[in-house]
């Protein structure tokens, strides 16, 4: 965050001096500092130094170069690019497991940061706006270390903002608002449609399946398979074990068919197909992975 004068108003310390609404926008940020020729810790970086995959994972990137985010030609996303990383003919990014957590967790993160928001009811923030416009810096360094000694806010502004302000990431999967998101489309799908004439849980197991350990790049010829053939138990294991990205997409594969090929349901990008299915034609469904 760059450095400003305590004495600004909120809104002209962020860059806009407009009354309605606060804007500021980012740029490029590492997600782990470095440290500069002159020994300064530098979080913000370039395009030329960005990522933190190269220094943590020379076995991975042995020449040093292939990292996310660096500068190329043409730009490649950092989920793009995990997941070009995660389809590697050799396999070996998907076998490291560190490399895959700690993938997820940057994207996580990003996911949070990206639709983290606040909400606020209008007749509350018309009530507020003006106090709120005229917060500093100062006020919100204040409140946070009163925070940190667990005191009352002095402020009575800031009192109002955290008792009025609700955060919103109901858009990242896994969180606890996605949960409650989901769980109110539930109860509106009951309203519309009536309740659900199925509860079903679909747990393959991956283990004893030979799907999965084509996945994970075993040699089986499921066209000619000879159940006394290929890896014994033990293997079995070991290939799902080592390999987590084989086992999910397996996992997703299987319920893919389950939904098309018996309930008749195709998810496309905008819209869902259906046919008639087992069941016939089913008007709505929600499906949840554990």
């Amino acid at each position: 965050m760059s450095s400003t004068s305590g004495t600004k108003r909120l809104p002209e310390q962020l860059g806009n001096t407009q009354k309605h609404y606060f804007v500021r926008t980012g740029g490029f940020v590492n997600e782990y500092p470095r440290r500069d020729t002159e020994g300064q810790l530098n979080a913000i970086g370039d395009g030329d130094n960005p990522n933190h995959l190269l220094g943590c994972f020379p076995m991975l990137f042995p020449y040093g170069e292939g990292g996310f985010e660096t500068n190329r030609k043409h730009n490649v996303s950092y989920e793009a690019h995990s997941r070009w990383a995660l389809r590697y003919a050799d396999r070996r990014f998907r076998h490291d497991l560190q490399f895959i957590f700690q993938v997820f967790s940057v994207q996580q993160k990003r996911a949070i940061c990206a639709s983290a928001g606040f909400r606020m009811k209008r007749a509350d923030y018309v009530k507020h706006r003006s106090a709120m416009e005229n917060l500093t810096p100062a006020d919100f360094k204040k409140a946070s270390e009163e925070e940190n000694r667990k005191k009352p806010f002095s402020n009575p502004v800031i009192r109002a903002l955290v008792t009025h302000l609700s955060a919103v990431r109901s858009t990242v999967p896994g969180s606890n608002q996605n949960r409650v998101s989901v769980r109110s489309q539930v109860w509106s799908l009951c309203t519309v449609v009536n309740p659900p004439s199925l509860w079903i849980t679909i747990n393959p197991s991956d283990v004893q399946n030979p799907i999965v350990q084509v996945f994970a790049g075993e040699d089986i010829d499921l066209d000619r398979f000879n159940r006394e053939c290929g890896p014994n138990s033990m293997r079995r294991a070991l290939n799902i074990a080592k390999d987590p990205y084989a086992a999910a997409l397996f996992f997703h594969f299987v319920v893919k068919a389950t939904l098309e090929c018996l309930f008749g349901i195709k998810a496309g990008v905008h819209r869902i197909h259906r046919t008639c299915g087992i069941f016939g034609s089913v008007k709505a469904y929600i499906g949840m992975v554990e």
